[in-house]
């Protein structure tokens, strides 16, 4: 969702799980709002930000062009690690989160199979999320919908079009060209230690081989792989993983 701070002339398309807590942390501190109405969002503060800077209602190409703005990327495989450890490892408990995981389980847990009683596998978390971008691909949940589809980069022009790995500079960047390093402290970050190398290293060396293939499929993450110019093989190799 589009976030449009007319007042410091900038904006912002967020990204579940590409530093959108941060960022939205970011903008609700320039709004100045209470601390009783921040600890009151303080778990909702993607659904919070845009609330205090609604998109314009009107003229949305021509008053974004206004403003300095900004929409930040990140590795296919990199956010879908986040996303389960997330979700599904921290949050298994959580009653937005246990029956999917429940559901995920008795699906895709064969008979003899290992795995965690109220946890799923790195390889049934994938098996499960292929399944819903091919057979649902209108209704995917926002934390694993292909990026291209979170924000409208062919109705928009972005000033920064930014990459998770590369955000503390373009984060000094955004924030000098907008003259307000003073006002954001930028270095501050939100939920990152789901970004670990070490933490995905472990997920992805427990996916099956043709899995991985899948997520280059057109149904799947082949237009994020193609547009914002990442590759499965240079990931894995990073990391340390041969197919």
């Amino acid at each position: 969702s589009l976030i449009f701070d007319k007042n410091d002339e900038i904006g912002y398309c967020q990204i579940a799980k590409v530093a959108s807590s941060t960022w939205c942390n970011h903008f609700i501190g320039l709004a100045n709002v209470t601390n009783k109405d921040y600890y009151r969002w303080r778990n909702a503060l993607q659904i919070y930000a845009p609330t205090l800077w609604p998109a314009p209602s009107t003229n949305v190409q021509s008053r974004w062009g206004e403003v300095t703005s900004i929409v930040i990327v990140r590795h296919p495989m990199s956010r879908l690690a986040s996303v389960y450890y997330q979700k599904f490892i921290e949050l298994y408990q959580n009653k937005g989160w246990a029956g999917l995981i429940e559901s995920i389980i008795q699906k895709y847990r064969g008979e003899g199979e290992k795995g965690p009683e109220d946890q799923p596998t790195p390889n049934e978390f994938i098996r499960f999320v292929l399944d819903d971008l091919h057979k649902n691909p209108h209704a995917v949940d926002q934390h694993w919908r292909p990026q291209h589809l979170s924000c409208p980069f062919c109705f928009l022009e972005f000033s920064v079009y930014a990459r998770m790995e590369e955000l503390d500079q373009d984060s000094v960047y955004f924030f000098s060209q907008s003259n307000l390093t003073s006002r954001v402290d930028y270095k501050q970050k939100l939920n990152s230690a789901h970004a670990a190398s070490s933490t995905e290293k472990k997920f992805w060396s427990s996916v099956n081989k043709e899995l991985i293939a899948q997520l280059e499929e057109p149904w799947a993450y082949k237009t994020d792989f193609d547009m914002f110019e990442y590759s499965v093989a240079q990931y894995l190799e990073h990391l340390g993983i041969t197919l």
